[in-house]
């Protein structure tokens, strides 16, 4: 997966004091979709009697409430939510506190453990309609191969990636003392597809409180990179590398609703693009396919289609 905050990163003005803040979260978004990558594959070795789905990086929705689930195992026993950490180094659970230490500095963060509740609350309150009796419950999976779990919290379950098998197995056989039929099983996990929600991050100008003046605005080159490529007759010419290309303006369109806005008007794409021509700028919008518009004259507006 390429990390959103990349597009951000490489438009940010200079030493912008928010360039760090990214840079960090792009290596703990490229860190956690190793880790779920591990345990997903490690998942695929999961031979559990009865019947058994799968769901990663499930989001849901019950009314204004919405979660964000690394992992759901559904099985005819019980409902398992497993949350992925991928963290190295000495990790140290102490109650509510949680951290890491390398070379003797400690770095704490968010305990997982409440995530973790708050996410069995939510699925125990999502199944209450569909099987109210259905038995939910969790851990906390450390994915890091050079994590070190020094102090472990007693009450709630935290393990290791090579322990999880044998954990989810220990759980599931303390699910329902008997099954849930077959045709149960299909209207939980239809009731989980149907709802499925993925998560739509707002503009990340947005996100970081990032005022979209700091960005380096135009085109950028597909070939050197540079940003500013010139609309020259039908296509776009880099005053860099010379390279043409016809749709270089589609790659930057989409970067500003990734980055600005839900909504780009003619005269943001002039903005933001560097097109003088009012014409041209709304003749490559209309005709941009993954565009949709609204509204007439000056009022006219396109979305993103989903």
């Amino acid at each position: 997966m390429y990390p959103v905050q990349k597009i951000l990163l490489k438009r940010l003005l200079g030493e912008h004091e928010k360039y760090m803040l990214v840079a960090d979260d792009i290596r703990r978004s490229e860190a956690g979709d190793r880790g779920e990558d591990r345990l997903v594959a490690k998942l695929d070795e999961l031979r559990l009697s009865g019947n058994l789905q799968v769901f990663s990086d499930v989001g849901l929705v019950l009314e204004d409430w919405k979660v964000q689930i690394d992992c759901l195992i559904v099985s005819d026993r019980c409902c398992m939510v497993i949350e992925s950490k991928n963290m190295s180094g000495n990790l140290y659970f102490k109650e509510e506190e949680f951290y890491k230490e390398v070379d003797g500095t400690e770095t704490p963060f968010p305990n997982p453990y409440f995530q973790l509740t708050r996410n069995i609350r939510f699925m125990k309150e999502f199944l209450r309609n569909v099987c109210p009796t259905m038995k939910v419950t969790g851990a906390v999976i450390i994915t890091a191969k050079s994590s070190r779990i020094r102090q472990k919290p007693s009450h709630y379950p935290i393990f290791k990636l090579e322990s999880m098998m044998e954990k989810i197995y220990q759980m599931h056989s303390n699910g329902l003392s008997e099954p849930v039929s077959l045709v149960k099983f299909v209207e939980i996990t239809s009731h989980i597809e149907k709802n499925l929600s993925p998560y739509i991050m707002p503009p990340l100008c947005e996100y970081y409180r990032i005022s979209p003046r700091d960005l380096v605005r135009g085109v950028e080159c597909p070939k050197c990179g540079t940003f500013g490529m010139l609309r020259h007759y039908s296509t776009w010419k880099c005053r860099s590398c010379g390279k043409n290309d016809r749709n270089a303006h589609k790659v930057a369109i989409r970067e500003f609703y990734l980055l600005i806005s839900s909504q780009m008007t003619v005269k943001d794409f002039r903005h933001f693009c560097l097109v003088e021509s009012p014409y041209t700028a709304s003749r490559l919008l209309n005709n941009f396919e993954s565009l949709e518009g609204h509204g007439n004259g000056r009022k006219r507006y396109f979305v993103w289609k989903q």
